[in-house]
């Protein structure tokens, strides 16, 4: 569809099989089609390469030498049938900011295959004949309501966008649609944590505690069956000093937030000792470090375990899984962490933080963290953090995954630990442009708006996402905590 869009849009009739016309035979519509076509672009999937359909399409068309063939998934020569695989292939991606991203590119290509569009299609209509005057001027102004028509059409989202920039970034219907279309996602996710408590415990340690609990937390009603073995993997795992779990030889922030997620979402009491090893890791000015024993300095304290632990709290107090006993303290653990998450620079855009990076390009995502861990400790409350993320939103770096951390740590036992973690991006924007909406003014709206139509859109059920099982499960999970936000609107 976007391709089809794009190309209409630039002046280029357009034909696409969606429907076979009454009357018609399909192979011979289709053969017509080919044979009248000008340009035959032939959009490689891996779904489209077993199709003998299309690889008999693409073939007519490339011995007429007028194929043009666009690639979507990454695609091994293999993948393809013989004499199919084309090095030059134009690779567009199946996001809608990959193919903005090669749109022109795209259009030159076609251009320099068969020629402008307008001049293409002038080029193929016939001479008017004489008319009556009164019929030239019909058609003259259906034409001009049919130009004007078209344009509003196509556009109209971006139009509203500036006739309205207050109406809501996207509709009920499309929140539900995007709901919908999780199922694949958290089947995989559940079926994941499934397979990893499954396994032999003792040949990978305790980093199940991270790995199975974020899967968990990402799909707690498809894994709700999973959870006492989930438990009962943790008391086989726990280590006896901190009575806290370790990842990757440290005792792991951010595997015990996410042990200590699990626990909210399925509504099971919080592992013993772990509640206590959480508030005991935490600074008096309200960060917690990437390791639960890393020397406590300042230039330790991180923003996204410091989030993480945050909305794990939050979350684990709203279950009412916190012992009575606990409670104030866990009371004043959160307004302590909300505090530091909002002490963050007026502009917004120099929020140098843990992990240091001279590109500075993860500033953006700091205010992202901090936005949507204060969001759900504080119930919906406008926050600081949010007004940093909206007057840095119009710096979005290029789309990316995760940006590394690649900063060395001192330990409590004297030795130094390599912090090689990667952050994930894309799901913490996308829930802060949701989160951050209702304190935005008009300019900003139009910047969150894209942002979150594409956030809403993402396709979970792709491939290329289900491989990262626990950017699957993180996406999930934020979706979660910030879609409710867009139904209240």
């Amino acid at each position: 569809m976007r391709v089809r869009d794009a190309l209409e849009q630039a002046g280029y009739a357009v034909f696409w099989d969606q429907s076979t016309p009454p009357g018609k035979d399909w192979d011979s519509w289709i053969r017509d089609q080919l044979t009248g076509a000008k340009l035959v672009v032939a959009l490689w999937t891996k779904s489209s390469v077993a199709s003998p359909n299309v690889r008999h399409e693409a073939i007519i068309a490339r011995e007429a030498g007028k194929l043009l063939p666009v690639m979507v998934d990454a695609l091994a020569p293999t993948d393809f049938p013989m004499g199919l695989f084309m090095v030059q292939a134009l690779s567009i991606g199946r996001s809608a900011r990959e193919f903005n991203a090669m749109r022109e590119k795209f259009l030159a290509e076609v251009a320099a295959r068969i020629g402008a569009g307008d001049e293409a299609r002038a080029a193929a209509q016939p001479k008017p004949s004489p008319t009556r005057r009164n019929r030239r001027l019909l058609i003259a102004f259906a034409a001009g309501l049919i130009a004007v028509a078209v344009p509003v059409w196509l556009f109209w989202p971006q139009l509203m966008s500036w006739l309205d920039p207050d109406a809501p970034p996207v509709s009920p219907d499309q929140v539900r649609a995007s709901v919908a279309g999780e199922q694949v996602a958290r089947a995989r996710v559940a079926s994941r944590a499934d397979a990893t408590l499954s396994g032999d415990p003792a040949m990978i340690g305790s980093t199940w505690a991270w790995g199975a609990g974020q899967l968990i937390a990402g799909a707690p009603g498809e894994a709700r069956g999973l959870g006492q073995r989930y438990f009962d993997y943790l008391a086989s795992v726990v280590n006896a000093d901190c009575r806290c779990y370790y990842s990757d030889s440290i005792p792991h922030t951010i595997a015990n937030a996410w042990a200590l997620m699990a626990a909210a979402k399925l509504r099971h009491p919080i592992p013993p000792g772990l509640l206590e090893a959480v508030l005991n890791g935490q600074s008096p000015d309200g960060w917690w470090m990437i390791s639960l024993n890393a020397v406590p300095a300042n230039e330790n304290g991180a923003i996204h375990p410091t989030a993480l632990l945050t909305i794990a709290l939050a979350e684990a107090r709203r279950a009412g899984i916190v012992p009575a006993d606990q409670r104030a303290r866990v009371d004043a653990a959160l307004r302590r962490a909300v505090a530091w998450l909002n002490r963050g620079p007026q502009n917004g855009a120099d929020w140098s933080d843990y992990p240091a990076n001279e590109r500075r390009t993860e500033n953006l995502l700091f205010a992202a963290y901090a936005a949507v861990a204060s969001h759900v400790a504080t119930n919906g409350e406008p926050s600081a953090a949010a007004g940093a993320f909206l007057r840095s939103v119009r710096q979005l770096p290029p789309a990316t995954e995760q940006i590394p951390s690649g900063a060395y740590i001192s330990l409590t036992t004297g030795v130094r630990f390599f912090d090689d973690y990667r952050h994930p991006t894309a799901p913490w924007i996308g829930a802060a442009a949701v989160i951050a909406w209702r304190q935005a003014d008009s300019s900003q709206r139009r910047v969150l708006r894209e942002i979150i139509r594409q956030w809403v859109e993402t396709n979970l059920a792709d491939d290329a996402i289900l491989r990262q099982d626990w950017l699957t499960a993180e996406t999930l999970f934020l979706r979660a905590l910030a879609f409710p936000a867009l139904e209240r609107r």
